[in-house]
Order: C-alpha cells, then structure tokens, then sequence
C-alpha cells in the first residue's frame, strides 16, 4: 500500500518515471492485488506508454473484472490502437477513421507555428524544445477524451496536457459533446505550453504557475468576464494568497475559484513580465526545475519574499484596473460615491435621474461608470437602438472602459445595419480577437472584408471561422470562395476536399475540387495559403 501511495504521489506530481517504479515494484509484492495494477497502467497511460497501459490495465480487469477506470481506460487504449496517425516534424495527430480526418490533416501546420511561438525566445516564448514528438490526440467525443485523462468519463475541460502527449475533444456540436465548437488552435496553444514548461522544469513548477504561463502564451486579450471579476476580488480583498491558489485549481471552494485562480494566475505573471522582464519566468522555472521551492526562487531571482511580491503586485493591479475603467483613480468619485454625496443635498441617492446623468457627464466628461449609465440610459429611452446623436457618446464610453464589450457590440451593430460594414470592422475585431467558441464574427468580418474586395484579409478570417468550427460545411464553403479570390488555390482546395467528406452525398464538390485541381495546373503556384 505504501508504494502504491508513493506512486499516486509521483504521478500527481507528473514525475512518472518515479511513479512507475513505485507501481511496479507494488506489483511485484503484490501480483495479485488488482488496485496495483490499475494505478499502474493509468500512469503509463498519462505517460503516452500506451501498449505497456494495455498490459497492465489487461491484467488489472482479470483481477478485478468490474472495476470502472480500469475498464474503461482499457477499452478506450484499444480503440486507440485503431486510430489513424499524422506525423510532423514536432507532432504526432492521431484521429479516428471518419470525419475527424477534415481537422486531423490541417493541425500540422497549425502545430509546428505554435511549436515556433511557444517553444522559441520571442516575448514571452519558453526557449526550450521537448525531446521527441508530442502526441496530440483528437478523441471524437467528450466521455472519450475524459477517460483519456482521467479513467472516467466526465470531465470538466475540453483539452488537456499529462505533459508528453495532449487529448482534445472534437470541437464539434452534437451528442456526446460537452462544449460544441471552440478555437482549438488556441486551446491546444495553451496545452502544449504545458509540455514545454514541464519539460524544461522537469515537472517541477507551481501549479499557478503552468496554468499561468499556459493563459499568458494564448496570445490573446483577457475578456471583460475575467477582467470584472478580478477587479471585483482586488477590491473585495478576495484575491488568493500564494498557497490557496494552488488548491483552488485542485479542489474549488466555490464555483469560481478555478476560473478565479487561472485568471488571477495569468495576471501575477504578468506582474513578473512587466516589473522584472521576460526573463524572469524563465529563471524561475530553472530554479524551480533545480528543486528549489518558491518562496527561496522568488526571493533569488525577484529579489522579494512572497508576502512582498503579493503586496507589490497588488499595487501594480490596482492600477491595471482603473486603465480598464473599473476603478476610479485616485480623486475621481464612483456612481456609488456620487450617489451618497447627492443624496446628502436631497436626491434620492437610489437611482440617477437623466438630470443628474447630464451634471455627472459635464463635471466628469470620461468618467467611465457615468459614461456607462448614460449609454445605457440612451438606449433604454430608444428602445435599445443606437441613433447617430448617441455614436460620440458610446464612442467616448469605449475608450474610457477598453475591456467593455457592449460599446462594441451595439456599434457593430449599429453600423451593419446602415450598410456601412467598413465602420463596424473595428468593433467586430475587437470582439473576435476575444471569441472562443464562437465563429459568426469572423464569419461576418469575412464577409466585410470581401466587400471591400480585401480577399486576403477576407480569406484569413474565413479560415479563422473554419479552425472554430471545422466540422461546418457552411464555412467551408466560405472558406473555400474566399481562398480562390485571394488566389489560394492550394487552400481551396484543401476546403473542398473537406466538404467531400462532411457532405459526401453532394456532387457539386468533387465537380468543383476537379475544377480548382485544373486551375491550380493552369497557374502560377501562389505562396501557401492559410493552413
């Protein structure tokens, strides 16, 4: 029993060389003890060792012959070893026999850019390169996918790394399905952010700090959700300490804490870059790699204690969130502020009328909480839609609070409606650039862009609808006219070739995959397009 809890511990820690000598060696004292076994074989499989996983889990079942993870874990490694593969330089993407081979074919290339970004010495890049190739699995369910991770079938992701191999849920919508579609590239950027950072840390790094480095390299802005809520724990003196952050990715309190400690996770790391450099995390890993805990290599290589660097990041927040117009700066009253001070002159101090919106909006011109209650009051008067008198104001709204989304969205909104798609492009950037799981925006910023015959801007946006969507014949299709304007036969063609296989019952696709082969044979190779 002893060994088998050393191995639990090793393997919770990712050290699963260490782990699997210690389930070994609890096998071989006990071959007959069918707990021993299981643990063993759900280590080899988290370690990519997936015939040895075979092995063990096999011999586990017989000994005990209704035990679930065992079980199941069994059943979905030998329906792995019937999985297709594609390998690339730096990858191995192995996807089931069917339609799954649509995304399969075109994460390669994806993948070897992200090895660039995350693997290289760019701002932000770890500088480490992994041994060997990472496998990425692409599991065509959800129960699938969990047991991949987990040995049962629920789980509350949609990706996740064990360290020398990533599992991914189809980002599909339908049964068997958890989330639906979603920006897998994205997801998977993050993923293998932790390959490379607990290679290079022998698996060794706080658990904030891989999921922080995993947030930080997504590349992409924090969201106005996250945003609202860190500056409501800053405020509320609800952040979390250098020790519970840890246990609220592991074992929540509350809702939110995981989504709280990913966030509040990202933004200390921020902290690091901005305050000590780019260099920083890196030296930290290697101190972390070497052994050392994190109060000493906060103190070598920040030059503070953890008590410290919370205080001093605490300032440095303070500030991020009075520049995103979530906090007033020091001398400038809230709502809430100026609601008390006109109560104590015989206002209701309740509700703001439309008289005292006006004052507030005179006295503080970019007040960004007023703002707020004036576009809001604006549209309510107007039945929600926006009028051209109210486009300064919510223009004015947008950049006194830059993390808000709804400036933008009712913009957008406001400007398609017009039929002035150009005006309403930076709007719908905004949004997109923050969109996970949605692909309608880029859809629509690929159709602006091709009415101001920018195909190739069109076509990127098209392809950025089908990597959020793949599995929908609809983008395809977009995908694959905008790639013929902007003269990227080879993409259309690869867009085509997909509908083929979702719609395999439409002739009009090969027809047309017959025609671009012969115009690609007639023209000029273009440089590569997309993915």
């Amino acid at each position: 029993a002893a060994l088998v809890e050393v191995g639990l511990a090793q393997s919770g820690a990712r050290q699963y060389e260490d782990a699997e000598k210690a389930l070994r060696a609890a096998c071989a004292k006990a071959p007959g003890w069918a707990e021993a076994w299981i643990e063993l074989g759900l280590v080899q499989a988290q370690a990519g060792r997936d015939d040895a996983a075979r092995e063990s889990l096999a011999e586990a079942r017989r000994l005990d012959p209704f035990n679930i993870r065992a079980s199941n874990t069994l059943t979905m490694l030998t329906d792995l070893a019937q999985f297709k593969s594609i390998e690339s330089d730096h990858f191995i993407v192995r996807y089931k026999e069917g339609d799954d081979l649509v995304l399969a074919r075109e994460m390669p290339a994806v993948l070897e850019r992200i090895y660039e970004r995350v693997t290289g010495n760019g701002p932000g890049g770890i500088d480490h390169k992994p041994a060997g190739k990472t496998v990425i699995d692409l599991m065509p369910d959800h129960a699938m996918f969990a047991v991949r991770i987990t040995g049962m079938p629920q789980l509350h992701t949609i990706a996740a790394a064990t360290g020398p191999l990533v599992a991914m849920e189809a980002p599909r919508v339908g049964a068997g399905h958890s989330t639906g579609v979603y920006d897998w590239s994205r997801v998977i950027q993050h993923e293998f952010t932790h390959t490379v950072t607990l290679s290079r840390t022998k698996n060794r790094l706080p658990h904030w700090f891989t999921e922080a480095s995993a947030v930080y390299l997504e590349d992409a802005p924090r969201d106005e959700s996250r945003c609202t809520m860190l500056a409501r724990a800053l405020d509320t003196d609800q952040l979390f300490d250098l020790d519970s952050i840890n246990v609220a990715f592991a074992r929540p309190q509350k809702p939110q804490d995981r989504g709280m400690a990913y966030a509040q996770g990202h933004w200390m790391y921020e902290f690091i870059v901005e305050k000590w450099g780019a260099a920083a995390p890196l030296k930290l890993m290697d101190q972390y790699a070497a052994g050392v805990r994190e109060a000493q290599a906060m103190e070598s290589v920040l030059g503070v204690s953890r008590a410290a660097f919370l205080d001093q990041f605490k300032v440095w927040a303070h500030a991020q969130v009075v520049s995103w117009g979530l906090a007033m700066p020091e001398g400038v009253p809230s709502v809430k502020e100026l609601l008390a001070q006109s109560k104590s002159e015989g206002g209701s101090g309740t509700t703001p009328t439309p008289e005292l919106i006006d004052a507030w909006i005179k006295k503080y011109p970019d007040h960004p909480q007023v703002l707020e209650l004036a576009v809001s009051a604006a549209l309510d008067k107007n039945e929600g839609k926006v009028s051209p008198e109210m486009v300064p104001l919510i223009e004015r709204f947008a950049l006194a609070a830059p993390v808000k989304h709804m400036p933008h969205r009712v913009l957008a909104k406001y400007y398609l409606d017009k039929g002035e798609g150009e005006k309403a492009i930076p709007h719908l950037e905004f949004m997109d650039i923050r969109e996970v799981y949605n692909p309608a925006i880029a859809v629509e910023l690929s159709k602006r862009y091709g009415a101001l015959n920018d195909w190739e801007k069109a076509f990127q946006k098209a392809e950025r609808a089908t990597r959020i969507a793949p599995y929908d014949a609809a983008h395809r299709e977009l995908a694959a006219t905008m790639a013929i304007k902007a003269g990227h036969l080879d993409a259309a063609t690869r867009h085509i070739d997909a509908l083929t296989i979702l719609e395999p019952d439409r002739e009009v696709h090969r027809k047309r995959l017959d025609a671009v082969r012969k115009l690609m044979q007639a023209t000029p190779p273009a440089p590569p397009g997309g993915d």
